[in-house]
């Protein structure tokens, strides 16, 4: 693996010999790195090509702890609403700020890829899953596979525009059932919203937090194998 700059946006790349591409964005406060095992493990035996993306924003997580984000989060708002029971409305309510400029930046890298590969799978965890989500509704025709790993519903207003027709990709979602960053319920709500506009997603619950165990593994392992 290398590290490449496509566009504006920092990558670990590991090319192979198909026409497959796999785009994976990271969480809020992660580096690309996090998911770099991937690549030993999900579809290996097609032997797609890999490309983890750099947030676009540097955040600071603590006295010795930084990563990266796609747009920024009111970490205290977002704590407030956790707590006085409006989570629902934190994400979808609104447009995030910053949100368009990751699409765009990611969406650049999108239309690098499609001219090397037939087949762009993209996906993320949390936040990286918030900013796929945004890109392949207002961008279908450079996505092939979406997944959304303890996702939510963002901008409920513009998705809704975006999301009147059917897809012309399948999706898989994922959330644990005590997720503590981004409860259960916006990852239902997004559940119900893509049903309601004949994209419904591939859905996997399961028993654990804000996390992507080795079930969910296995089975976007098996949703990115499916023709």
């Amino acid at each position: 693996m290398k590290v490449e700059r496509i566009q504006d946006i920092d990558a670990i790349v590991s090319k192979k010999d198909s026409n497959i591409a796999v785009v994976v964005l990271h969480g809020y406060g992660a580096t690309y790195q996090d998911f770099v095992p991937f690549s030993d493990i999900v579809i290996k035996d097609k032997n797609p090509s890999w490309y983890f993306l750099n947030g676009i924003t540097p955040v600071v997580m603590g006295p010795y702890e930084s990563g990266r984000c796609w747009f920024p989060i009111d970490m205290m708002g977002l704590e407030r609403a956790l707590n006085n029971g409006t989570f629902s409305d934190f994400f979808k309510g609104h447009i995030p700020e910053g949100i368009e400029e990751a699409r765009t930046k990611v969406k650049n890298v999108l239309q690098n890829l499609r001219t090397e590969y037939d087949q762009i799978y993209l996906g993320g965890f949390s936040q990286g899953s918030m900013v796929s989500a945004d890109i392949a509704f207002h961008n279908p025709e450079l996505v092939d596979k979406l997944f959304l790993l303890s996702s939510t519903m963002v901008a409920e207003s513009v998705w809704s525009k975006v999301c009147q027709n059917k897809l012309p990709f399948k999706i898989f979602q994922s959330h644990g059932t005590v997720d503590p960053v981004l409860p259960i319920q916006g990852a239902r709500e997004l559940k119900s919203f893509l049903e309601g506009s004949d994209n419904t997603p591939k859905y996997l619950e399961f028993s654990g937090a804000h996390e992507v165990p080795p079930v969910v593994v296995n089975e976007l392992d098996q949703f990115l194998r499916e023709s």
